[in-house]
């Protein structure tokens, strides 16, 4: 590997220094496998599991689950499972799963399911299933399963999960 790079550096007759120090004091990107706190802001961060008492708000980076107690910022990043009990707004990012006791704001940014008190999907923001009382889609936002069908499959999967287990007891 290190052949390679010592080619590529001599046919583009560039130095290839590697980064390894911070820059300005700063670390280019920190990894923490969990981040516990009341307010919680991380930027150029990977995180396994983020838990904070109220506010979390994360910039350039991703998490597995992100657990708050009260209003979610996601900015560019991405995220599994996002849990939160306030408000929680994504925009140019994304989640598998949105579910927050408050309203849901997804601005050029996407979820697989997204529950919410109301849910407003803006400009080119994309959910696929979306179970709110409140749903606002502007344009260029779009809604695959809207709340009929969101339950409708749902109630199928309960159903099926029902009949599995009904089956097994039986034996």
């Amino acid at each position: 590997m290190t052949q390679i790079n010592e080619e590529i550096a001599e046919a583009t007759a560039a130095t290839v220094e590697p980064m390894t120090e911070p820059v300005d004091g700063k670390p280019l990107v920190t990894v923490s496998a969990l981040v516990r706190g009341v307010d919680v802001e991380l930027r150029n961060a990977l995180a396994g599991v983020i838990v904070a008492g109220d506010d979390v708000r994360l910039e350039r980076g991703g998490a597995r689950s992100i657990f708050a107690g009260g209003n979610l910022t996601v900015s560019r990043a991405g995220a599994g499972v996002i849990v939160a009990g306030g408000d929680t707004s994504i925009s140019k990012g994304g989640a598998q799963a949105v579910i927050s006791a408050g309203g849901v704001t997804m601005e050029s940014a996407g979820s697989g399911v997204a529950i919410g008190r109301r849910i407003r999907i803006g400009r080119n923001g994309l959910a696929v299933f979306a179970l709110a009382p409140q749903l606002e889609v502007q344009e260029g936002g779009r809604v695959i399963f809207g709340r009929a069908a969101s339950f409708a499959i749902v109630g199928g999967f309960a159903a099926l999960g029902a009949l599995l287990v009904a089956l097994l007891r039986r034996r």
